[in-house]
C-alpha cells in the first residue's frame, strides 16, 4: 500500500473510531452530528475505494 493509501486508510479508521464514541456518548445513531459525521465517514470511504482502483 503506497503512503497516501496508508495515510487514507488511517484517517478513516480515525473517523470510524470517532463516529462510534460520538454515537456512544449521544446514545444514538440518529443524532443529526452522528448522521453529518457518518456522511462524511461515507465520502472518505469512496475516495478510498477509488484511490484504490486507479492504483491497479
Amino acid at each position: 500500500m503506497n503512503a497516501v493509501l496508508l495515510e487514507e486508510s488511517e484517517a478513516i479508521e480515525q473517523l470510524r473510531g470517532d463516529l462510534v464514541a460520538l454515537a456512544m456518548a449521544k446514545g444514538t445513531f440518529a443524532d443529526h452530528t452522528v448522521l453529518e459525521m457518518s456522511q462524511q465517514l461515507d465520502e472518505f470511504l469512496v475516495q478510498f475505494i477509488k484511490l484504490q482502483q486507479e492504483r491497479k
